[in-house]
């Protein structure tokens, strides 16, 4: 594996501490916890889809770790990394599609939104299914919690991102390479 060079390590964190900070800005809160923040995914789907899948990923990762600033409620190893790691890293694979046709872009995000959602929906349905109503699955329940929080976030964030100008954009961050 190459080594990150310092100025990938310091786009990594800027478009983690952006989404971090976009991540506290909660447009509205559902109950047990889930909200929808201002297009905290945009970052770092825009950092993968700029920079690529390996430099996505780890932004993904940085701003799992600085998720637990905000706290973390931890039932077992796997559902920590099932709602504060995977679903994050998995943004970082929108970088697959390039930048310049938006319609590879828009597949690529929103794979890597499907699978960053599919990430809570499982860790909801195992560990979180309790708080489903009486009668309904958890599955189901853990399929709409998450797509009425995670994945409305998640079609904010796409939209956002395809309405940024990439290649100038790409111009920008790859000057003075």
């Amino acid at each position: 594996m190459k080594t990150l060079s310092v100025r990938n390590i310091v786009l990594i964190a800027l478009f983690a501490a952006i989404a971090f900070v976009l991540n506290s800005i909660k447009l509205f809160t559902m109950p047990y916890g889930g909200s929808v923040s201002l297009c905290s995914m945009m970052p770092i789907l825009l950092l993968a889809v700029l920079m690529g899948n390996k430099v996505g990923i780890i932004g993904g990762t940085a701003l799992g770790i600085l998720s637990i600033i905000n706290g973390v409620y931890i039932i077992h190893p796997i559902q920590f990394l099932l709602d504060y790691l995977l679903p994050y890293m998995c943004l970082g694979l929108a970088g697959f599609g390039g930048y310049q046709d938006k319609r590879k872009v828009f597949l690529a995000a929103l794979l890597a939104v499907a699978l960053s959602v599919t990430c809570n929906i499982l860790s909801g349905a195992v560990y979180f299914g309790s708080y489903a109503p009486e009668g309904m699955s958890p599955w189901v329940y853990s399929i709409v919690y998450n797509l009425l929080t995670n994945g409305v976030e998640g079609a904010f964030s796409i939209a956002v991102l395809l309405l940024l100008p990439l290649q100038r954009f790409s111009e920008i961050i790859n000057r003075g390479k």
